[in-house]
């Protein structure tokens, strides 16, 4: 599906609303001005997915502020980091195509509520601009 193909940003994020005891899309503008945001949800939420035409898909995230070329230098003769578009390459799943849908390779496998469940979950469009994996919002990235 040549429409996905390409990099996404994550827009929103399904997010916990205290006043209505419920979770809810939230955009990430609303989430990042929080002062209390983890460095790991600024991490997530600052990712760039790309979905790629031999069916993967890489989840990249910027290098932490702070590092040394140094680190950056001893992390990837380790291999502990693989960098792609000068950025963090922190996961490679794989996509693909099913009775017209499109799924993706979550890693999620096991039981919810007594059910078994795989790791392969719909990637749908919404609004005609935005797709929804897991619990966000991509909107393609210029």
């Amino acid at each position: 599906m040549t429409y996905l193909i390409g990099k996404w940003r994550v827009a929103e994020a399904m997010q916990f609303n205290d006043e209505k005891c419920q979770m809810e899309w939230t955009g990430i503008e609303t989430i990042l001005a929080k002062e209390d945001q983890d460095k790991e949800t600024i991490m997530l939420l600052n990712t760039v997915v790309i979905f790629q035409e031999d069916g993967t898909i890489d989840f990249l995230c910027p290098l932490p502020e702070g590092v040394s070329q140094a680190e950056i230098d001893a992390a990837l003769a380790s291999g502990r980091l693989k960098l792609k578009d000068g950025m963090m390459q922190m996961d490679q799943k794989h996509w693909k195509e099913d009775d017209g849908k499109i799924l993706a390779d979550t890693g999620a496998e096991g039981e919810v509520l007594g059910e078994k469940v795989g790791p392969w979950e719909e990637v749908k469009v919404v609004d005609g601009d935005k797709i929804e994996i897991m619990m966000y919002r991509l909107k393609r990235a210029e």
